[in-house]
C-alpha cells in the first residue's frame, strides 16, 4: 500500500477575510480591517500513500528567489516560483527528492502515483522520470477531481 499515492496542489491565502460581518441592520458601512495580503498566496503539494503515511510537504512561494534570511522546517520543500504554481521543473524535482525517497522506494518495486492533469503534471519528461522510477501514472481529468480525488476529499477541501 506504500507503493500506491496521490498528490495534489492547493492554493492558501496569507489572509482570507470573511465574506461576511456582524453589524447592525441598516448600517450604509461596516469597516473591515485587513492585513493588505488578501492577494498574496502560496501553493502547496500535499502527498499521501494509500497505507496513510505523509509525504513531505512542498510549499512553493510565488516570487523570484526564496528569502535568505528565513529558516525553513527541515521536513517542508520550500521553493519559489515567479507566478507561485506548479511547474514540470519543481514536478521533477519532488519526483526525485520526495518519490524518489519514500518509504522503501529504493527497492524500486512497481508503484502507482495518483496526480490530477495540471500543466506540470502528465508532461513528458514527467512521464519518463516516472517510467525510470517503475511508477504507473493516473492522471485524473480535469473537471472531476472535487469528486475522484482523493487528496480533494480527504485533506485539501475540509
Amino acid at each position: 500500500m506504500g507503493q500506491l499515492a496521490n498528490d495534489d496542489e492547493t492554493g492558501i491565502y496569507l489572509d482570507m477575510p470573511p465574506n461576511y460581518t456582524l453589524e447592525k441592520k441598516g448600517v450604509k458601512e461596516v469597516l473591515l480591517k485587513t492585513t493588505g495580503c488578501e492577494k498574496l498566496r502560496l501553493t502547496v503539494m500535499l502527498a499521501a500513500t494509500a497505507d496513510g503515511r505523509k509525504l513531505p510537504p512542498l510549499l512553493i512561494l510565488k516570487r523570484k528567489t526564496l528569502p535568505k534570511s528565513e529558516a525553513f522546517p527541515k521536513d517542508v520543500i520550500v521553493r519559489a516560483q515567479e507566478k507561485g504554481w506548479m511547474t514540470e521543473e519543481l514536478m521533477l524535482e519532488w519526483l526525485k527528492i520526495v518519490w524518489g525517497r519514500r518509504t522503501r522506494a529504493f527497492l524500486n518495486q512497481p508503484s502507482m502515483l495518483i496526480l490530477d492533469a495540471v500543466k506540470g503534471h502528465p508532461t513528458d519528461s514527467v512521464k519518463n522520470q516516472l517510467r525510470k522510477m517503475k511508477t504507473e501514472l493516473v492522471v485524473m481529468p480535469g473537471g472531476i477531481t472535487s469528486v475522484l480525488q482523493p487528496m480533494d476529499l480527504s485533506i485539501n477541501k475540509p
